[in-house]
């Protein structure tokens, strides 16, 4: 049998062996294994080839074949490249042919997918995709979960049918993360993210044989132009270039190290090396090769070759951190200029590595820099520190004006053509808007006020042959605006981090974009799917805290994030209330007053709000100092139910929420700041407990006189982040989260004695809940894997685990669910039963 690469030995000589051959023209990979070489040569011939026959042919085929020993034993392809006539038709026989021979469970009647054959698991997706048939093979909910990740990624970057976008959004949205997960956290990643998108039934399916499943959850964190995501990588630059036929991104990072990796797959090409964190790049064509040219912290200037990663040009560099590095084409020579900390415009000829000009003119640190033509002649647009735009003529180095309207620093700077004038875009550091100007008359055409926070990164693309612009920065969005009409058309939501990078390119002749930054790991949108509109519901920031409580009858979530608190309910997601803090959230509870629900809220304000939650009346102010509210709470005071906060400057205030006074009911200082608070019963008695910032958990007694403080234990922790009360063996006790602990404790609040640690988290802990279910109560604990962990709490034992598709920060019990914050969606799970 021949293996190597020898030349194409004799061709076949009769229509039969044409017809066996057929099916390894199509092979993909390795190839196909003997098996299915017999089952694809009968689909595509309608003769009932014998596996024996095949075998023969091949062994007298010999010199046609290349054969690979593979984990599942042998596989076979041409040698050279055979004929694919009527390839979507034949496509479409191979994949059912190759569905067909996946086994069904005698059960169920579905698909067996874990016994199917490993190059259908492996390769359907490419052969469906050919045929034009991905999307009806994406119906198989099971086949989501066994598919080869890497094969279907691949195959799912083919423009298919509006039928199967949501399947593939769905797949796609978290596939970073359980693309190398094991098929149960697989199953539950995607179920989640069904829940995300709306397809409960869906979520229903995948998790059927798991121990929780998604009732439903909220999506702001997931849109269908998302096309994959690059985990493990800060960027602090990006730029988009063509290499050896394909797209590809540079990215550079504080790390030092400059990656390039193609835009199709995510796969990496290479990795060139700085002397110290890349802040600043851009790409280019020198000599007809990709080149990328990196600017330093430290103000080192080099130009790199892309193909094979040798360096070509060390520059002279700046004094200090060079901000930005942008490259055009001047006088039919690529060019490059730099601007930084040391206040120059610096313009490089990249071919012999000559300074063309110096121009001083900024007053402050330079930030930005884009390129445009204006009457002829190129120009550079920068922006700084000083709150101004400048436009200087590359041709003669020579400052042509300023434009001034910016109030705070300008981060970013992309230029365009509208209605044939050139215009640059431009992004304020603490102004949450973009300014769009015209570059012929330096007049401000508009000004584009869609982010909560600052815009760091901007960038320019034409889509259905209209000019866009795609901001982006610290509220962790991007947006993409029509500038023809000033108006916003769409907004990436899913980064984690804000967004200090932005990239335009093409892939297939689809306009894409790149986006990242220092904590947010870069993802690639296709953009012609980002502008229908997507309908989202939910917190726009991170969900802080979670809380439960009935109105009218049915059980209500209650989630604060972003300035905001909403009301939602749990039976089926509606949101039925949302309430306007005006700050930040940082904590919230709950209860029932005089029979109606009411909910506390604490924020960065220094300002605690109590609302009724079934009128929707308030908020009444609960004023204290200009500090943020750690924690809030409701405790039994007298037999009444007053509202406790506990600010940054360390004091605890309980508040009667039936008084119309300004002032608390109790003050007390305490040692350090309470970071959380629960309400629980001891010795018969209401108490308060509270965790501190100096680890000591303690017992409060709100009523009578004397000494509140009951109790006090000491965890061991380096501060206390959170806590959960519950009651095990008839005796009150408490569990304790420290900060960046990977283990929970179990503290007896009778006698003040640890019982037990729930150990073996991954990353540290993050939130802790309490269930009770079948008189056995379950610890059910997050951690900064997106884990959540359901212990046994009488035995400390792990019983189950479910994978989450980003990290969840807090978590309440409801009944026999579980409503949890997972960045800024809510997600709410039943236990299957």
């Amino acid at each position: 049998m021949a293996k190597g690469n020898r030349a194409v030995g004799p061709t076949p000589d009769s229509g039969d062996e044409a017809v066996l051959l057929r099916p390894l023209a199509f092979a993909e990979g390795a190839g196909l294994p003997l098996a299915l070489w017999g089952v694809l040569a009968r689909a595509l011939s309608g003769h009932a080839w014998t596996d024996q026959e095949v075998s023969a042919f091949r062994d007298r085929a010999g010199e046609l074949l290349v054969e690979t020993r593979t984990s599942e034993g042998a596989a076979y392809r041409l040698r050279g490249r055979g004929a694919r006539s009527d390839e979507r038709q034949t496509q479409r026989a191979i994949t059912s042919a190759l569905l067909a021979e996946v086994p069904l469970d005698r059960e169920d009647g579905r698909r067996d997918w874990p016994a199917a054959a490993p190059y259908i698991v492996d390769h359907l997706a490419a052969h469906a995709v050919a045929a034009g048939a991905l999307d009806e093979v994406l119906q198989d909910s099971e086949y989501l979960v066994h598919a080869a990740p890497q094969g279907l990624l691949r195959a799912l970057n083919v423009p298919g049918s509006s039928q199967g976008a949501l399947r593939r959004s769905i797949y796609r949205a978290s596939a970073h993360v359980h693309a190398t997960a094991s098929l149960s956290e697989r199953r539950d990643i995607l179920a989640v993210d069904a829940a995300r998108h709306g397809e409960t039934g869906l979520a229903r399916e995948l998790s059927r044989d798991r121990p929780w499943r998604p009732r439903w959850a909220t999506g702001t964190m997931v849109h269908p132009a998302l096309r994959l995501t690059r985990t493990g990588l800060g960027v602090d630059a990006v730029a988009c270039t063509v290499i050896d036929g394909r797209p590809h991104a540079v990215t550079g990072c504080y790390d030092s190290n400059v990656r390039v990796w193609d835009l199709v797959d995510g796969t990496e090409r290479l990795v060139i090396t700085e002397d110290d964190g890349v802040y600043a790049l851009d790409c280019v064509e020198i000599d007809g090769r990709p080149h990328v040219v990196t600017g330093t912290c430290s103000g080192g200037l080099r130009v790199w070759d892309l193909g094979s990663g040798a360096e070509r040009l060390a520059l002279g560099g700046h004094k200090g951190w060079i901000r930005a590095v942008g490259c055009t084409v001047v006088e039919g020579r690529p060019h490059a200029v730099t601007v930084g900390e040391d206040r120059l415009v610096r313009l490089w000829d990249l071919v012999d590595g000559s300074e063309r000009a110096r121009m001083p003119g900024h007053t402050e640190e330079v930030r930005a820099v884009a390129f445009a033509e204006v009457s002829g002649r190129p120009v550079a647009v920068t922006g700084g520190d000083d709150n101004t735009v400048r436009v200087w003529d590359l041709e003669d180095g020579v400052e042509q004006y300023v434009l001034t309207g910016h109030t705070s620093a300008v981060y970013s700077v992309a230029c365009t053509v509208i209605d044939g004038i050139p215009h640059a875009v431009t992004g304020g550091g603490g102004e949450r808007t973009a300014r769009v100007w015209c570059l012929t008359d330096g007049s401000q055409r508009a000004v584009l006020g869609g982010h909560t926070s600052w815009v760091s990164a901007v960038g320019c693309v034409d889509l259905d042959g209209r000019p866009h612009v795609l901001t982006a920065g610290g509220d962790c969005t991007v947006h993409v605006w029509d500038l023809t009409e000033d108006t916003q058309r769409a907004v990436l939501t899913g980064h984690q981090g804000h967004v200090d990078a932005l990239a335009c390119t093409e892939v297939d002749g689809r306009p894409y974009a790149v986006s990242g930054g220092h904590s947010a790991p870069p993802r690639v949108w296709d953009l012609g799917d980002a502008l229908p509109p997507v309908a989202h519901k939910g917190h726009t920031g991170t969900v802080q805290a979670v809380d439960a409580v009935e109105i009218d009858g049915r059980p209500h979530a209650v989630t604060g994030g972003d300035t905001t608190v909403r009301v939602w309910d749990l039976a089926d997601g509606t949101e039925r209330r949302t309430l306007s803090h005006g700050h930040r959230v940082e904590a919230l509870a709950c209860t029932t007053v005089h029979g109606s629900p009411h909910v506390a809220v604490g924020g960065c304000c220094g300002v605690a709000r109590v609302w009724d939650l079934a009128a929707g009346s308030g908020p009444r102010d609960l004023p204290g100092p200009d500090h943020r509210v750690e924690a809030v709470s409701w405790a039994d005071v007298n037999g009444r139910l007053h509202v406790v906060t506990s600010d940054q400057d360390r004091t605890i205030r309980v508040w009667d929420p039936d008084e119309d006074v300004e002032d608390p009911l109790l003050v007390d200082r305490t040692r350090s700041a309470v970071r959380a608070m629960e309400p629980v019963t001891v010795d018969g008695r209401p108490h308060l407990l509270t965790g501190s910032d100096d680890a000591a958990l303690r017992l409060w007694r709100l009523t009578g006189k004397g000494r509140r403080v009951t109790a006090t234990v000491q965890t061991g922790h380096h501060w206390i982040a959170a806590l959960a009360g519950t009651v095990l063996d008839g005796r009150p006790h408490a569990l304790t989260v420290g900060a960046n602990d990977t283990a929970v404790q179990v503290w007896d609040l009778t006698d003040g004695a640890q019982r037990s640690t729930l150990a073996g988290h991954s990353s540290g802990v993050l939130g802790v809940a309490c269930i009770t279910r079948d008189e056995r109560t379950d610890a059910i604990t997050l951690d900064g894997s997106g884990t959540v962990h359901v212990w046994d709490l009488a035995q400390a034992r792990l019983r189950e685990t479910v994978a989450l598709p980003t990290r969840a920060q807090c978590v309440t019990a409801v009944g026999e669910g579980l409503v949890i914050g997972m960045g800024n969606d809510v997600v709410v799970l039943d236990r299957n039963r």
